[in-house]
């Protein structure tokens, strides 16, 4: 969601400290924000145009200060406006702070602050962290001390960088959002996630929660509340190397980072294919003594849970439940220990999922976490990490991510198989069905459909098992990409409501596998005598197909080869509907609030 930078060095701070917004674009925003120190003064320029666009604005008035900040709002508390763009200042001007998260006792502190006379500017819960760092000053203490009370101050979610006008340092502290710092050489730069300044850094340090540091020339510096010795436990962490590199997160010869990434899936998945990751034996092992089994995930990821409750039920013959991340609180009293939860999460940051995690770790489960991102919260969280190797996912709408969260579970699945070889040759056949799912013909083919339904504002999507699976996916990706309104419904339940909607002309998308294929004529004859338009993927068309997508058969592993049609789709039509596939409306990238 949010995007933080910030920059401690030797060179001029405002060029890098835009260039990494402009790598932070991916998660989001409406508005940014830059401030830069230069002596005692503070350069402080805010906006609600594009990031391109405040570049040249800024590039011509920011002083060639060192140390500096930057933000880019995904809004959430107040509008999208001017008035609530970061940094947010305290009263005096001298104290300017970027925020990501939801502070949950923001109105509480809010009133609290106005009556000891302090004035809010904005209608955002972040405007209460630089009026209570002025207050603690106010009250005697040092900006140390009060950057180190924070964590006792604030309730909710926070990842917190803080400059005090006139000083050498930036202030940092994270709890339940996600906050790295890069280390250079004799530079350092605060920031959201790792791509903000792969161009200059190579080594990061994974912040603890909780744990206040400030951020000199010199490194960290661990700060404590007054009263208080920091343990022995609780050194400063080793900066770690860090694995991506500048062309991995660029979006080379593509047009836009979705189609790079639909294309990179190919890679993707024999990353996981040829060297499955070690940690797969011992997630099986949990999962194989446990009492129960539930897979959690938001969005794509909860997708991604309803398949592993299928591949459970088909293949082990045992019972599991995916569950909505944010209704998890709902069934986490079914949680005892011997539990495992599966928690699933491109970024690891997922607050939902999160949240999910301390329901499930309060009545003792244990937690596999899958993963895309290193060194991120779920990581940390987790009994046992699954990594997702997928490589950077920069498109808000996650494409590779999704198939090698399918393959990851088939891959677990083999593991508790009687009948591994056989589970292994499915996820090998649809991972061979790719190469030809992504050729530059498949692409063509989808945009001819793309522009046969671009005239259409409602779409129904439908299948079986693992096949409505790849429904309920489809959907969302043709519904964030492309604006359109899809809908997605088991077979079964059309004459149970859905079949109101089918008129002349109506488009649905039918999903089979070879052992659905006479299930799926008697769906497509029933749709058809409503005037229904008939598009098919599967192994061969149907009697009624209008347009037919091919895909061959793969078993149990079907899914994850039947989902890249349809997000060349959900691309093809965001162009033709001049939308940006990247950043889909009202969306964001890593969503770090509840």
């Amino acid at each position: 969601m949010c995007g933080i930078a910030g920059y401690v060095g030797p060179r001029s701070a405002a060029p890098i400290l835009l260039d990494s917004l402009q790598r932070l674009e991916y998660r989001g925003y409406d508005s940014c924000g830059i401030a830069v120190q230069d002596g005692s003064h503070v350069f402080v320029r805010r906006s609600v145009s594009s990031i391109a666009e405040f570049r040249e604005e800024v590039l011509g008035a920011a002083p060639v200060g060192t140390l500096g900040i930057a933000h880019t709002r995904w809004a959430t508390h107040g509008r999208a406006d001017l008035a609530n763009a970061h940094p947010l200042v305290s009263c005096d001007g001298s104290i300017l702070v970027v925020h990501n998260g939801a502070l949950e006792n923001a109105f509480e502190l809010r009133d609290r602050l106005i009556s000891q006379g302090h004035r809010f500017t904005s209608e955002t819960d972040s405007e209460t962290i630089p009026h209570l760092l002025e207050q603690s000053l106010a009250e005697g203490r040092s900006m140390d001390e009060a950057i180190a009370r924070l964590p006792e101050q604030l309730v909710g979610s926070y990842a917190i960088v803080a400059l005090h006008a006139g000083g050498p340092e930036l202030f940092v502290v994270r709890s339940g959002s996600p906050l790295v710092v890069g280390v250079g050489d004799g530079e350092y730069f605060p920031a959201s996630d790792i791509p903000s300044f792969l161009p200059y850094a190579q080594r990061v340090v994974y912040l603890h929660e909780n744990e206040p540091f400030a951020v000199g020339r010199s490194g960290l510096r661990r700060l404590s509340a007054p009263g208080t010795r920091a343990s022995a436990a609780a050194s400063t962490p080793l900066p770690q190397p860090v694995s991506l590199n500048v062309e991995s997160v660029s979006k080379g010869s593509f047009e836009h980072y979705m189609i790079k990434e639909i294309m990179e899936q190919v890679a993707a998945i024999a990353r996981l294919t040829d060297a499955p990751p070690p940690s797969l034996a011992d997630a099986a092992e949990l999962m194989r003594t446990a009492s129960s089994i539930k897979f959690v995930g938001a969005g794509t990821s909860y997708h991604a849970g309803l398949f592993g409750q299928f591949l459970m039920g088909t293949l082990l013959h045992t019972d599991s439940e995916a569950c909505v991340s944010s209704e998890f609180e709902f069934r986490a009293s079914t949680l005892r220990p011997g539990s495992v939860v599966v928690a699933m999460s491109q970024s690891g940051e997922t607050a939902d999922t999160l949240q999910a995690v301390r329901f499930a770790r309060d009545r003792g489960a244990r937690v596999v976490g899958l993963v895309n991102s290193e060194g991120s919260s779920l990581t940390r969280a987790a009994d046992v990490v699954i990594p997702l190797r997928s490589g950077p996912e920069l498109s808000v709408a996650a494409t590779k991510s999704y198939t090698s969260q399918l393959v990851a579970l088939s891959l677990l699945v083999e593991h508790l198989s009687e009948d591994p070889k056989g589970v292994a040759r499915t996820i090998l056949q649809a991972r061979d069905s790719l190469y030809e799912l992504t050729s530059d013909s498949a692409r063509s083919y989808m945009a001819s459909l793309a522009t046969s339904l671009s005239r259409h504002h409602h779409l129904l999507l439908i299948g079986r098992g693992g096949n409505y699976v790849t429904a309920l996916e489809a959907a969302l990706k043709i519904k964030e990409v492309a604006g359109l309104a899809s809908q997605a419904f088991p077979g079964g339940e059309m004459k149970h409501g859905p079949l109101a909607l089918v008129s002349e002309g109506s488009p649905v998308i039918l999903f089979y596998d070879h052992s659905q294929i006479a299930r799926a004529e008697l769906a497509a004859s029933e749709l058809g005598t409503r005037g229904a338009t008939i598009y098919t993927v599967g192994p061969q068309p149907l009697r009624s197909s209008t347009l037919h997508i091919r895909v061959n058969d793969a078993g149990v592993a079907t899914p994850i080869a039947q989902i890249v049609p349809m997000q060349l789709l959900a691309y093809e039509l965001a162009k033709l509907r001049q939308l940006d596939p990247d950043h889909p409306k009202n969306l964001a990238k890593s969503v770090t609030v509840l």
